[in-house]
Formats: C-alpha cells, structure tokens, sequence
C-alpha cells in the first residue's frame, strides 16, 4: 500500500477525530460538518482513480441532501462512517475491475 492509499484510507478517521474534538472542545458543530468534505477531496487531490472516488462522493451527495432537504445534519453524518466498511469489503473487487480496464486499455 502506497503513501497516498494509506493518506486516502486514514482521511475518514482524520475528519471524524477533527469533527468531534472542535464540537466538544469549542462547541462548534454546525459549520464544522464540512471537515467531511476531506473524504471525497482528498483521493481526488491525490489524484486516486475514478471508481474509488464514487462513494465517496455519493455519500457526500445524500449527506447534503439530507441535511438541505429534512434538516437532519445530525444524524445524517453517520452516512460518513460506511465509507471505511465500503473499501474493507469490495476492495478485492474493485482492485479486480481496475486491473482489467488497465490491461484493456493497454491494448
């Protein structure tokens, strides 16, 4: 595992540790939400391939709209938490996928 997969795969943990300890050390929860945007910025920083970045983004997606549309910022952050359980159980897979569209795309 490369520098950049184990920056990607910490950026969870990372914003969860940043989000939790300015709420309840400064109190500040509302704005400090938007520390779960690192989780689809980052691989996209680090430039990390395409189809890992979906979920990401995904959850991002419905967190916004969840909290737009029926105001439940609160426990609508949990949707971050999956994103770990996500790459533990179809990281086989996608490895899997990435090496047949490389090989296809060497041809």
């Amino acid at each position: 595992m490369t520098l950049k997969n184990r920056i990607i795969a910490v950026t969870p943990l990372v914003s969860l540790i940043i989000f939790l300890t300015v709420g309840y050390v400064w109190g500040i929860w509302h704005p400090t939400w938007a520390v779960f945007f690192l989780i689809i910025i980052v691989p996209i920083v680090l430039n990390a391939d395409i189809y890992r970045v979906v979920y990401p983004l995904a959850c991002g997606v419905i967190y916004v709209s969840l909290g737009l549309t029926l105001g439940v910022w609160h426990p609508a952050w949990i949707i971050f938490l999956t994103i770990p359980v996500y790459y533990i159980l179809f990281e086989p897979y996608l490895l899997k996928r990435a090496k047949k569209v490389d090989v296809v795309i060497e041809r």
